[in-house]
């Protein structure tokens, strides 16, 4: 492919300074989306993690180039899943020094640690792959979601249903660039009361996976310390809250959120 910077514009100004300035505004824009769609797409996935990834990147590679990345993203999913076997290991044996008292850790700490890791996994293969000049991608690890760049079809279109409850019809939808978009269902506390308002799901729009990660479970602490989903709405995050009511089920949207769904 022949890199943008390499064109030249040549006698232009021969057609009148408005024709220059057309010029000067449109080609740029035509090169680029006429480069955007030669790209071919190429896709990676695979289980890692304790989990499924899936990769969605367009650029314009040979059989070598995609090899290369294969190998470099099995590569980072080695290491990752080195480092989530000595945290599981350090958490197991923090709870095994009293064993009369506790010989493993709670499933809550365990699944916390888990989409830690899936959250960490997405931001390590975005940056890698950005390094290695890669311009438009999708990257999915255990349902986290992170993008770069732009698919041929100019948007990442992506659902908000799968947090709460997705059967409750024809949900709305995001256009995600350059983004994370973190899901979390929420275990209802063991104090619960049946007649307050209780979260079960959460999304979060954030530069980065783990950024993402980070204000949800900010949302969902709020939430196990009383704070109603309705306060909630006045954090800076981009959030859907999905909330369980007496009169029954309520999505709410904070202001920042509202910037990124569908019109």
């Amino acid at each position: 492919m022949i890199s943008l910077a390499s064109r030249r514009l040549a006698g232009l100004a021969q057609g009148g300074p408005a024709l220059f300035m057309f010029l000067l505004v449109m080609l740029p824009m035509a090169l680029l989306s006429a480069c955007r769609s030669q790209l071919q797409e190429q896709l990676y996935q695979g289980t890692a993690l304790g989990t499924g990834y899936h990769i969605t990147l367009y650029a314009d590679l040979d059989a070598d180039d995609s090899e290369r990345i294969s190998i470099g993203i099995q590569g980072e999913l080695a290491q990752l899943q080195q480092q989530r076997a000595a945290l599981l290991g350090t958490l197991v044996a923090a709870f095994s020094v009293t064993p009369r008292i506790l010989t493993a850790p709670p499933a809550s700490l365990g699944d916390e640690l888990e989409r830690l890791m899936h959250a960490l996994a997405v931001d390590r293969l975005t940056e890698w792959l950005v390094e290695g000049q890669i311009e438009h991608m999708m990257v999915e690890v255990g349902g986290v979601i992170r993008t770069r760049g732009l698919p041929p079809g100019d948007a990442w279109w992506l659902s908000l249903e799968h947090a709460g409850l997705p059967e409750q019809g024809v949900g709305r939808r995001i256009s995600l660039t350059d983004a994370a978009l973190v899901h979390r269902l929420v275990r209802p506390s063991p104090v619960a009361i049946p007649a307050l308002p209780r979260t079960l799901g959460i999304s979060v729009v954030a530069a980065t996976a783990s950024e993402a990660s980070r204000q949800a479970l900010l949302l969902i602490a709020a939430d196990r310390q009383g704070i109603a989903p309705s306060q909630a709405l006045d954090m800076d995050s981009a959030a859907r809250i999905v909330v369980k009511t007496p009169q029954g089920i309520e999505i709410l949207y904070t202001t920042a959120m509202e910037l990124w769904i569908e019109s």
